[in-house]
């Protein structure tokens, strides 16, 4: 079974070499569309690659950023390229993980190509405990408890029996639907097996630049729908009142990180991603 990835980017210099590490222990191969980054995220890239692994890496000048089209262009593009048998939607803050003790990999080799699979994210946020660790899962430990009245929020894994029957992938990368019935696959499965470590909020700079070139660009959109980015206004509030962030707010922001009943308690419990079945984390 080939398994592959793929991925747009865009100034994601202080993820992007663990994400690209980590993943190719469980995938075969990633496809990664660096979109205009101005930081050193693409020459990162570029000497992955050099090393050997296993990176399709294409460069997109087109400075109009509609995450909808560009993520279906590279599904095609993947599927079309690297002829894989499942493909992964990723986004550079996300790790494929396994609830147990086992490399991810053996769960998805067991999927079945007639059901569209999607699994959970589980959010891992700031502590005062963190480590300066320069692989991100191996500094950010603190994993978030779901909050159940908030809902779930999940991503789809598409199977090449799927994409050939013609398929269009929702924003977020949360479903497909046929494009000839424009309805959902009947066979969905939620894989509780496996989720998507996601690690939005890693540092002060990081947060910054996310919030203020995120709403930039949503605001250049012309098909708004409402809501879209709220977790990104109260960030940038603080951002324009003060200049700055604290550390205590840093920590505020990625524990409430897309929640929103602020009201609600945030539990948390140390939780690293298991890192066992890895070789070759050094960061360099």
């Amino acid at each position: 079974m080939k398994l592959y990835s793929f991925t747009t980017v865009k100034n994601e210099q202080d993820i992007i070499e663990s994400f690209v590490r980590y993943n190719l222990n469980i995938l075969d191969g990633m496809v990664i569309s660096d979109n205009c980054s101005t930081d050193n995220t693409y020459d990162i890239l570029t000497k992955l690659k050099s090393e050997g692994l296993n990176i399709i890496l294409l460069k997109d000048e087109n400075m109009y950023f509609d995450q909808t089209i560009k993520r279906n262009d590279l599904l095609e593009h993947t599927f079309k390229v690297a002829k894989p048998d499942f493909v992964f939607p990723l986004d550079a803050d996300e790790f494929i993980c396994a609830y147990s003790n086992v490399n991810p990999r053996k769960i998805i080799e067991k999927f079945d190509q007639n059901v569209l699979y999607k699994y959970k994210f589980e959010n891992y946020v700031l502590s005062d405990k963190d480590k300066n660790e320069k692989f991100i899962p191996s500094r950010i430990k603190y994993r978030r408890d779901q909050i159940e009245k908030e809902g779930y929020n999940y991503k789809c894994v598409i199977s090449k029996k799927l994409f050939n029957k013609g398929v269009d992938l929702v924003m977020g990368s949360h479903s497909i639907f046929f494009l000839d019935t424009g309805l959902e696959p009947e066979k969905q499965e939620i894989c509780n097996e496996i989720y998507i470590a996601h690690f939005p909020v890693r540092n002060e700079t990081q947060l910054m630049n996310k919030v203020i070139n995120g709403r930039l660009n949503n605001s250049s959109l012309h098909v708004r729908e409402e809501g879209f980015g709220f977790h990104q206004y109260e960030v940038l509030d603080e951002i324009i009142k003060h200049g700055a962030l604290t550390k205590e707010s840093l920590i505020k922001f990625s524990e409430y990180y897309s929640v929103k009943n602020k009201k609600i308690k945030i539990t948390k419990k140390l939780n690293p991603i298991n890192i066992k079945f890895c070789k070759d984390l050094k960061i360099k």
